[in-house]
């Protein structure tokens, strides 16, 4: 099972504070231990790392960052690099559908999950939703 981990469920992850926190990490443990395809993307993880620095502190978001690339050492979790052909092909997309609000982000997450074949998406926004992922937990 292949599952993309977007910029909501990292934050959940992160942030104890939060009221989502026990459900995603329970989630992520579980979906470690299944040894699931993680996969996320560095704008994703760029746009995490700024709103945890901004909305939490920077401590928090460098904790984030060491566990990120803990993650990454230990074959859990693999990113996908955004491309020129991505971010074009995430514009088409971003254009498209101007009745939704999906970020410049989400998009190049759209065409990442379509290209990689991802089974599920990790979030707690709908966007996913919008375009036939299955979206849990």
């Amino acid at each position: 099972m292949i599952v993309f981990v977007d910029t909501s469920a990292w934050i959940a992850i992160a942030v104890k504070s939060g009221d989502k926190h026990q459900i995603a990490s329970a989630y992520y443990l579980d979906l470690l231990k299944k040894r699931a395809g993680l996969v996320t993307s560095n704008y994703v993880l760029s746009e995490t790392l700024t709103r945890i620095r901004y909305n939490v502190s920077h401590a928090k978001a460098v904790e984030l960052h060491r566990i990120i690339d803990q993650s990454v050492k230990e074959n859990q979790l693999a990113i996908h690099w955004v491309d020129e052909g991505t971010e074009k092909e995430a514009w088409t997309i971003f254009e498209k559908y101007d009745d939704q609000h999906f970020s410049i982000v989400d998009c190049t997450s759209l065409v990442i999950c379509k290209r990689v074949g991802v089974d599920e998406v990790f979030a707690f926004d709908d966007d996913f939703k919008t375009l036939g992922f299955i979206v849990k937990p």
